[in-house]
């Protein structure tokens, strides 16, 4: 060996690896780090220590950073932290959980969660298993949290003066903080000895510009999931299935202090842990265990942080992919090319393999997607050398068909040699055929869990060029503005907070403005908005919104005594609408807001037989058709008027038929089901009080329209040959005077 020099008072020797044939620095207890390929050599026989914390800071500047390194040293953005208070007597948390998972899901690579089990929600009974932490309460304290379940983001102040936020909160302060570039990038990788339980995490920092602070702190946590236990509404007893939940801090209480954190300097660090094989009572299973790291400026602000698997893990930053157009969604049409240009650079030294892959998970059969990479067309996969820190151009090619849809396309990036690395990607739309939009809200778990409703609906009025998608794509659509052909919207919030971001009321005012109709319905809109109370999220734009755009005044927040939907029998669009039960569909959670029609707008629903609580106003300002729910649709307990509220609605927003036009149709039709039913081949459909021309049209799960048939006036039947089509379910209506009939299932074995 040869010594290198000293490096703040430690001598720093070098050796060559076997490997890559390059300079490996020396760390002390002879473990050196190879940054070529990310590889620690770890000593095998060095004895066994419980926590051996700092094995050594490295601090270089970007000149000396030459070879390869777990981080970027472009400036990248922060990533989200979530530190979820939580406990196993807390009713609410697993809403908490749930909101914490969609985070996780809907941001890949972007978010940690740690769910820190604390206070008196937290505390055992019994042989119950005790899930806290020597660190819960003083983590605790520093963030002014006044109820259960809580959270911060960052650590970050968003409102009120302190860190602590209602769970409603959560999302949209990570999507705030995930937009905002870092100071300071973070690298990890671990290593894991089953037979001694001994842990390497190794850390790396590097700075891409000044931090506030002069140190900063490096906290290392241990966090496991899959333990299952008891948790008050979980609804699984003593089997719930706890996730991230913060086992052990590595580096303490508030981490270890770091310095300097001006731009260009690297840090790095490695911590050897043995795992205990349990805390508590409750074994620490290591396959189950991740390790997460994040940096702090003081003891609060989080600049940034990453996750790892305790076994093999590694966010080694690989290069990138990102669309460098001016908006990642665009607007097509049927037959129509529409590019997208993306761009990628490779972070590994020299040259290496990666695995590009063009996927979407909703996009038609009858679409076409290719990617161009120099010069050569791909569909689906394909593997291409990249040199390190060159770019290459990647054109991605989709030709929509005639089935309409807001195709959501991910482009992926995979490096064949460091296969545990994440997988980096981008994503992009392209929407064509669409009128008719179910927005689900994205503030929490309820909106997605019913978004069926309105979907449902919609199919059930027979309308075949409508898709769903969320509030966020909503939002980054009307900023693009590619939502020409959208004349209607349905807004799914469910029961969720806040019920529309600031984002979200300004992308709903656009829509609006520009002569779209606006169908929304959750409960809690009003007092969320209005009420003034605690955890709510009033605002001059929410109540500019809810009173000008909404046409509402909100009354109270309801109970379950507001137990039925009734229709206001002078309404010229929705007398008919037959009576319908309101029913608890949140667990206990029942509000069904009291409204009022504001000066333009009418009650067109109540709860009471006297009509003195109103349920829904609407208002035709010339503008735009604008229903307002206060409850969602979900809470009606009869389906049969949750399709018919939609189908009026949809003909009311076109121009078409009120409820009253719609009833002495359907009451004049009466579709039977196909027999036999599932088919192999022939199958008959009845028909009643035909008065008119129809057209029979079958379609397939998509909306296309598979067979269309002229069925005359006086008709009873309808005989059908399916034997040519492919195994599957199909729906079938009439179509009469431009209106649809109800819409059947039909089998095909």
């Amino acid at each position: 060996m040869v010594q290198f020099g000293e490096i703040f008072g430690r001598s720093a020797l070098f050796e060559f690896c076997k490997k890559c044939v390059v300079k490996l620095f020396l760390q002390p207890y002879n473990k050196p780090y190879c940054h070529t390929y990310n590889y620690l050599h770890i000593n095998k026989n060095k004895k066994m220590k419980q926590k051996i914390l700092l094995s050594i800071v490295m601090l270089l500047t970007l000149s000396w950073v030459s070879a390869q390194t777990l981080v970027s040293t472009d400036p990248q953005l922060k990533n989200a932290v979530l530190e979820e208070f939580t406990g196993i007597h807390c009713g609410y948390c697993p809403d908490g959980h749930a909101i914490a998972a969609a985070l996780l899901e809907n941001n890949p690579n972007r978010v940690v969660v740690i769910a820190i089990h604390q206070g008196s929600f937290a505390v055992p009974s019994g042989g119950e298993p005790d899930y806290r932490t020597p660190y819960g309460d003083a983590i605790a304290a520093q963030t002014g949290l006044t109820g259960y379940p809580n959270g911060t983001v960052n650590r970050h102040i968003f409102m009120a003066g302190h860190t602590a936020m209602s769970r409603g909160d959560w999302t949209p302060s990570a999507n705030t903080i995930m937009q905002e570039t870092s100071p300071v990038n973070v690298g990890i990788m671990t290593e894991y000895n089953d037979v001694t339980r001994e842990l390497t995490v190794h850390v790396e920092l590097y700075y891409t510009s000044d931090a506030a602070e002069a140190t900063n702190f490096i906290n290392v946590a241990l966090i496991q999931s899959h333990i299952f236990g008891p948790q008050s509404g979980g609804g699984s007893g003593n089997n719930y299935e706890h996730m991230h939940m913060l086992r052990d801090l590595i580096t303490g209480q508030w981490g270890e202090e770091v310095s300097p954190t001006v731009a260009g300097t690297f840090i790095e660090k490695t911590y050897t842990y043995t795992v205990p094989e349990d805390f508590i009572d409750i074994p620490v299973v290591v396959e189950d265990c991740d390790i997460a790291v994040f940096v702090t400026e003081t003891h609060q602000e989080i600049l940034s942080g990453d996750v790892v698997t305790a076994i093999d893990g590694t966010n080694l930053f690989i290069g990138d992919v990102a669309v460098t157009d001016d908006f990642s969604i665009k607007s097509g049409a049927n037959g129509e090319l529409t590019t997208f240009n993306l761009e990628t650079e490779s972070n590994i030294a020299g040259s290496e393999d990666f695995v590009f892959t063009l996927e979407s998970e909703n996009a038609p059969a009858d679409w076409d997607a290719v990617f161009i990479i120099d010069g050569n067309s791909y569909t689906g996969t394909a593997t291409i050398s990249l040199e390190n820190a060159t770019a290459e151009d990647i054109t991605v090619e989709i030709t929509p068909g005639s089935t309409g849809q807001l195709a959501q396309y991910t482009m992926t990036m995979e490096s064949v040699s460091n296969p545990n690395a994440p997988v980096k990607s981008c994503s992009f739309s392209l929407i064509a055929g669409i009128t008719d939009m179910v927005v689900t809200g994205t503030n929490g778990p309820e909106a997605a869990e019913f978004e069926y409703v309105y979907t449902d609906g919609l199919e059930a009025a027979g309308c075949t060029s409508y898709t769903a998608v969320s509030a966020d794509l909503f939002v980054d659509g009307i900023n693009a503005e590619v939502f020409g052909d959208v004349g209607n919207v349905y807004y799914n919030v469910s029961w969720t907070f806040p019920a529309l971001t600031l984002d979200q009321i300004a992308a709903a005012e656009t829509f609006m403005n520009n002569g779209g109709n606006f169908l929304i319905g959750g409960q809690d809109i009003g007092w969320d908005f209005m009420s003034g109370a605690s955890g709510s999220h009033g605002s001059p734009e929410a109540t500019e919104f809810y009173e000008d755009y909404l046409y509402a005044d909100y009354i109270d927040d309801g109970n379950t005594a507001n137990n039925q939907l009734r229709a206001n029998e002078d309404d010229d669009i929705y007398s008919e609408i037959p009576q319908s039960s309101v029913v608890d569909v949140f667990g206990g959670n029942m509000y069904p807001e009291v409204i009022s029609a504001r000066a333009g707008a009418v009650d067109v629903f109540y709860y009471d037989a006297a009509h003195t609580k109103a349920a829904v106003v609407k208002t035709n300002n010339g503008t735009y058709k604008m229903v307002y729910f206060g409850i969602g649709l979900e809470m009606l307990g009869d389906e049969d008027v949750k399709n018919q509220i939609i189908a009026v609605t949809k003909d009311w927003f076109d121009d078409g038929l009120n409820s009253v036009e719609y009833n002495e149709i359907m009451g004049k039709l009466n579709l039977g089901q196909n027999f036999p039913n599932p088919v192999q081949d022939l199958t008959t459909v009845s028909i009643e009080q035909l008065e008119s021309n129809a057209v029979f049209n079958l379609v397939d799960i998509t909306g296309r329209s598979i067979l269309k048939q002229n069925v005359e006036s006086g008709s009873k039947k309808v005989e059908l040959d399916l034997s040519d089509l492919n195994s599957g379910t199909y729906f079938y209506h009439l179509i009469i005077d431009d209106t649809n009939s109800e819409i059947r299932k039909l089998i095909v074995k």
